[in-house]
């Protein structure tokens, strides 16, 4: 379903143990994953007078290669195809964003897991791409990288469901995903009520979902962000999915989808309309 990623990677801890454990997302259907790396020349070099750009520059591409090719031996060697992309310089965000329009079905990311506080205030590239993202991203976020949750992340997947269209296209990558546990999430909001409709639309759902695993309708009311994180802590969730637009999932700084890659501690999906 997923089958051609683009891993864009800073080296860090939670990229490299993706790398390290990238086959136990197989089951989103990846066959070929495109390792790219962006040299962000103002982390790179500080504002000061008297730097050899042209040297640190150099010095620097020739180490991003060096690790481009290690991390890409580590992905092969669990048995997918392998490429790598041509290493550029300038923002993280847009240019993963310019790239994405190659052709892949999904882009995955490592995030920090910094605390909220400093996430706020130094922004976010995964929640740049996830915001500006054409295709679907997958962002396996942790607070501290649990090894152990990688090869069950998709055993208990959160599907935080709220009637639009998106959402509703969300349904074909759970039911592919999950093979164990579903739990239907949607969030009743101040002034909304749920028709009868509605409900019988929830209980269709979860039918055509218990064809491949045990599924449960959850309906919560608050603040949809809040909601959704206290039932993933709650009901031990190792998956969160959500579509990237919607009534009530809102994209964009202080929405829900914005709000739940900065502060959740497990895997997020964010599904997103292909619109390249």
């Amino acid at each position: 379903m997923l089958e051609r990623a683009l891993f864009p990677t800073d080296f860090s801890k939670p990229s490299e143990k993706i790398a390290e454990h990238i086959h136990d997302l197989r089951r989103m259907g990846i066959k070929e994953v495109t390792i790219m790396h962006v040299i962000d020349l103002n982390k790179l070099i500080p504002p000061s007078a008297g730097i050899d750009l042209p040297t640190i520059l150099s010095d620097y591409e020739k180490d991003v290669k060096e690790n481009l090719k290690r991390v890409a031996s580590i992905i092969e060697n669990q048995g997918f195809r392998v490429n790598i992309a041509p290493i550029v310089e300038g923002d993280p965000v847009l240019r993963v964003i310019e790239y994405a329009k190659e052709n892949f079905d999904v882009i995955i990311l490592g995030s920090h897991g910094k605390g909220i506080v400093s996430e706020i205030l130094l922004g976010s590239v995964s929640e740049g791409i996830v915001r500006r993202s054409p295709i679907p991203v997958f962002v396996v976020k942790f607070k501290i990288v649990d090894e152990t949750l990688f090869d069950r992340i998709f055993d208990r997947v959160l599907y935080a469901y709220d009637f639009s269209e998106d959402s509703k296209k969300l349904k074909d990558y759970v039911k592919f995903f999950s093979k164990k546990e579903v739990i239907i999430v949607h969030v009743v909001e101040k002034g909304e009520e749920l028709s009868e409709d509605k409900i019988k639309e929830l209980e269709d759902l979860k039918a055509e979902l218990e064809r491949n695993a045990k599924v449960e309708i959850l309906i919560e009311g608050g603040v949809p962000y809040k909601e959704i994180l206290k039932v993933a802590e709650e009901k031990e969730v190792t998956l969160i999915t959500l579509a990237g637009k919607g009534e009530s999932m809102i994209l964009g700084i202080g929405g829900t989808t914005d709000n739940i890659v900065r502060r959740a501690k497990i895997p997020v999906f964010v599904y997103k309309s292909k619109n390249i």
